[in-house]
């Protein structure tokens, strides 16, 4: 059992980093056969290191290789086919196969497989008794080796490409631009005015990536996008599509993990998308431009063109087209340095591709990849099949108190309650005899804490990055225990101990500031929101805040995280706040979505901000404004669209056409527009006409001006409601602009809220 003494943290403890310290790995390509192909930066130089390794297969039994006989050496492990029994308890998968050839011992073990069920057995995921992972993750767990030790985010050579196409499809459309740029000052448009220019385009990037020899490639939507077009349009032209470096396998191929979206991979290079990491944030969308705008690094001068504009305005004015097509890869650049930095972190711990780990789940995906590396570094068994059990799991606790408009809000923070309790209490997995889960969620928040504590002194790295890695795995340590069967080291009553556990240590939390005066707001897992009385300062909040920390159990730490003038409390997870520097913050589907239209976003800004500040005449003003900007059509065709993303190929819709139609997809049929499943569109409601798809008239003006006014109202005004009463809910939003015999002054209004039960 590895102790749980006082944690001194090393930049290479063996558990948390592997025990191999090369450094400058950049990618690694291997296979079955036993072969990896690693390639290393060092000093500005790559180098290709061609080495062996043995395939292994965690068993529980040997059963399904008896059939080998003599070939089957329990002695010598650098026999063709070798079994080493491990120790383990009953159960457990005791038995490590290697092989020279890992595909010839996949054969062996489903010839014996199929021998012993008496039908054909194909794959090893039909059978149970068994832990493998792809070949390169067995490379990298067997040596210990991990990508990008010694290296900083900017010393790999990061490239981005960028397509400009004439239509979403490449059955329909053609690439006409490439926008290229990398990390070291090279930037470059590509392009072909005239079709049969488009193969010379396509050699002309392959060219360049192979000339600029980038350890990495990036673009934002670079795998269900860029890739498949541009293999697509290669294919037509009989062009070999190859990305990769000299000395591996050649080509573009697709990584068998299993995911509905595909992901593309080569040799010698990584290819990453901005878009995996950007959908683990609470962002409203996932688009470029808005999550551009949403970090600020957009730039000043960002030219902004719908999708559907771009080949007509290059047509007439091409100098436009290019420099937002290099806008685009400048925007990529700028935003892998803030998602991706957390993934290149992972990369130096986790025994996983780079290309893996930005869509990687943090708990299957990371954290059990670094337990079974260290179980295979001692020789120990991995745990069976964990038992099944039909008792729903016990999850946190999540309270709604109030609902409506409150003032003088406090956020109260447990810090990091489930990864506190699991290391307070020492609750680990029972199915991890070494004890690694406890010594990795100790050595991290250690380690963790360090880089923290760097990044607000402004020392010198990349801290916040590894401090952001760090708290993706500990966090996830929860989630880890109770993922039944889908984790090796699952323990569902460690999981319902620790969420026992955290729900007492809400309700103390809770009940000790409703017992010092407080209106709780919401209670969710590890946070509360409360409003203090009035004449409270922030010095008054934080002592509060000192003083129910003091009660709380050892290890387990509550924080200041944050006040507000007001908050709407729409519903759980629901809310916008109102900080005392002005900014409103909207939180939930209810207040903020990739479907909802600009229109309503800017009259909920506004709307919200007077509410909140209790300027209930400005709310009746905001929907007034919203409704001239309506019916004089001062709004464009793309003001009033909602983007939706399709689910259904044009196939799959015609399947189901005959029994039910669906108004997305009936505005494509109409108008015989291609699409694809995964894609994303802009629909507007068309005078006459109904839904119809934005790229018809972007810039028009020719919306349905009675949907949209109803919907002010119905859609977005609604979500006020809580914080009115009824009545003057009905007046402030009533068409009409003259006074009822029974209204009463909008300035007699004030915001409300109500007690939940």
């Amino acid at each position: 059992m590895l102790g749980s003494e006082a944690v001194m943290s090393t930049p290479l403890d063996p558990l948390l980093f592997g025990h191999d310290p090369t450094p400058g790995i950049v990618s690694v390509h291997a296979d079955l056969s036993g072969r990896a192909l690693v390639w290393r930066r060092d000093d500005g130089q790559v180098t290709l290191e061609r080495t062996r390794f043995r395939s292994w297969l965690y068993a529980r039994d040997l059963a399904d290789v008896e059939h080998l006989g003599p070939r089957l050496d329990t002695h010598d492990e650098h026999a063709p086919f070798s079994a080493r029994e491990l120790p383990g308890a009953p159960g457990s998968l005791r038995y490590l196969l290697t092989a020279r050839d890992g595909q010839a011992l996949r054969r062996a073990v489903l010839a014996g497989a199929s021998q012993r069920l008496g039908r054909p057995i194909t794959s090893l995921h039909d059978l149970s008794g068994y832990y493998t992972v792809g070949p390169t993750e067995q490379y990298l767990m067997a040596s210990g080796r991990t990508y990008f030790k010694g290296m900083g985010f900017d010393d790999p050579h990061r490239l981005q490409f960028d397509l400009e196409t004439t239509s979403l499809s490449p059955e329909t459309g053609r690439i006409f631009m490439i926008a290229v740029r990398d990390n070291r000052g090279f930037e470059r448009v590509l392009e072909a005015r005239r079709a049969a220019q488009e193969p010379e385009l396509i050699h002309t990037l392959l060219q360049v990536i192979q000339d600029r020899d980038p350890d990495i490639l990036e673009n934002h939507n670079l795998m269900a996008f860029d890739l498949p077009f541009l293999m697509g349009r290669a294919q037509l032209h009989g062009l070999a599509l190859n990305f990769g470096r000299p000395g591996g396998p050649p080509g573009i191929w697709k990584v068998q993990d299993g995911r509905s979206t595909p992901h593309w991979a080569c040799a010698g290079r990584e290819i990453v998308d901005t878009i995996d990491a950007v959908r683990r944030l609470d962002l409203p969308s996932a688009s470029l431009k808005v999550v551009s705008k949403l970090f600020g690094i957009a730039p000043e001068d960002r030219v902004y063109i719908e999708g559907a504009q771009i080949a007509e305005t290059y047509r007439t004015h091409p100098a436009t087209v290019r420099k937002y097509a290099l806008q685009d890869v400048e925007e990529v650049e700028a935003l892998a340095r803030r998602v991706l930095a957390p993934s290149f972190a992972l990369a130096k711990m986790a025994p996983r591709p780079y290309h893996r780990l930005p869509y990687a789940g943090t708990a299957t995906g990371m954290l059990e990849p670094m337990m079974v590396r260290a179980y295979l570094q001692a020789g120990t068994a991995l745990p069976g099949t964990p038992e099944h059990t039909d008792e729903p799991h016990q999850g946190g606790a999540v309270h709604l108190y109030a609902q409506g408009v409150l003032s003088r809000v406090v956020k109260a923070d447990i810090a990091s309650m489930y990864p506190s309790l699991i290391r307070a209490e020492r609750i680990g997995s029972r199915r991890d005899p070494l004890g690694v889960f406890l010594h990795l969620m100790d050595h991290l928040t250690v380690l963790r804490l360090e880089h923290k504590a760097a990044a607000r002194r402004g020392d010198p790295g990349e801290h916040e990055a590894m401090q952001s890695a760090m708290k993706l795995v500990v966090n996830s340590g929860y989630g880890y225990l109770g993922a039944g069967r889908l984790a090796l080291f699952q323990d569902r009553a460690a999981a319902d101990q620790v969420t026992r556990r955290g729900r007492e240590v809400l309700a103390q939390v809770v009940e000790a500031l409703r017992s010092r005066g407080m209106t709780l707001i919401e209670a969710d897992t590890d946070g509360v929101f409360f409003s203090t009385p009035e004449g409270w300062a922030e010095a008054d909040e934080r002592r509060l805040i000192a003083d129910v920390d003091a009660t709380l159990p050892a290890g387990v730490t509550l924080e200041f995280d944050g006040r507000a003038q007001a908050m709407l409390s729409h519903e759980v997870k629901n809310y916008a706040l109102l900080r005392h520097d002005g900014h409103l913050e909207l939180r939930g589907a209810a207040f903020e979505s990739s479907r909802t239209e600009a229109y309503g976003r800017a009259f909920l800004q506004q709307a919200l901000w007077a509410l909140l500040s209790g300027d209930v005449p400005g709310v009746r003003q905001a929907f007034l404004d919203a409704r001239h900007t309506l019916e004089t059509r001062a709004c464009t065709n793309a003001d009033v669209a909602s983007r939706v993303r399709l689910t259904k190929s044009p196939e799959q819709y015609a399947a189901t056409r005959g029994g039910r139609r669906e108004a997305t997809y009936e505005a494509l049929h109409t108008l015989a527009r291609s699409w694809r499943a995964g894609e994303r569109v802009s629909l507007y409601h068309r005078t006459g006409r109904g839904l119809t798809p934005l790229d018809v008239n972007p810039e028009g003006r020719d919306y349905d001006v009675g949907h949209y006014t109803a919907a002010l109202v119905g859609t977005y005004a609604s979500r006020l409601r809580k914080g009115l009463d009824p009545r003057d809910f009905v007046q402030l939003f009533d068409a009409s602009t003259q006074p009822g015999l029974f209204d009463r002054p909008f300035q007699d209004m004030h915001p409300v809220w109500i007690q939940v039960e």
